[in-house]
């Protein structure tokens, strides 16, 4: 069962929290995850009548109906489904989604690309800035509405995290495209030159994002 781990240098002993939303599960700082996961088990009878008295207080919501996100290409189905904690993983082609009756499932499902995106986009940057010679000064992740991506004078580059649903081949397109523009500030042909070197196939990849753009722009 997930829940939510507080961890405090001043606690002593194990502790836990029912409210009508969330198990609030309270330990020292140095206790170890096996002995907090051994905790959760043995109250595992008073949890259960714990939330059950306090699910009977609080209004009950149904599941939201299914539908699909992507994910590097391939299409998840979307299981979203009312749980005590809030908790999104992905289990092969399904995503499943557990939200407590009050939260944001969309925010849920955000955050959860926004994390991966943040790792994945780094590093296939960082695998063609290594080809090319030349690193952005720094990376940070876009929430544009208009564009995949973007570099400054400065060499910072922003990667648009609703990329994460794209194949691979097109993170590495709009990665190319933008640490081309390291070498060029500008849309010229000496460029385009840089681009096709660090992506030979460039024109068709790019001609791809965009007949995809309207699909990932969807989340």
């Amino acid at each position: 069962m997930p829940y939510q781990l507080r961890r405090s240098h001043r606690r002593r002993t194990l502790g836990m929290t029912v409210t009508a939303n969330e198990v609030r599960i309270h330990a020292p700082s140095w206790t170890p995850r096996a002995e907090i996961e051994s905790y959760v088990r043995q109250q595992h009878d008073w949890l259960h009548r714990a939330w059950t008295r306090m699910q009977a207080r609080a209004p009950q919501a149904t599941a939201a109906p299914a539908r699909e996100v992507r994910y590097l290409g391939r299409t998840l189905a979307l299981d979203i489904q009312l749980a005590l904690f809030s908790e999104v993983r992905r289990h092969g082609d399904t995503l499943r989604v557990h939200a407590p009756h009050d939260a944001d499932a969309r925010a849920l499902i955000h955050a959860w690309f926004h994390a991966r995106a943040a790792r994945l986009l780094a590093w296939r940057l960082a695998r063609i800035a290594r080809r090319l010679g030349r690193a952005p000064s720094r990376f940070a992740l876009s929430d544009a509405r208009t564009q995949w991506g973007s570099c400054t004078r400065r060499g910072h580059v922003r990667l648009n995290w609703r990329l994460v649903q794209a194949p691979l081949a097109l993170i590495d397109y709009v990665a190319a495209h933008e640490l081309a523009h390291l070498v060029h500030l500008d849309h010229s042909p000496r460029f385009w030159a840089q681009v096709a070197e660090l992506c030979p196939d460039a024109q068709a990849r790019r001609a791809e994002l965009r007949s995809m753009s309207g699909v990932l722009f969807q989340i």
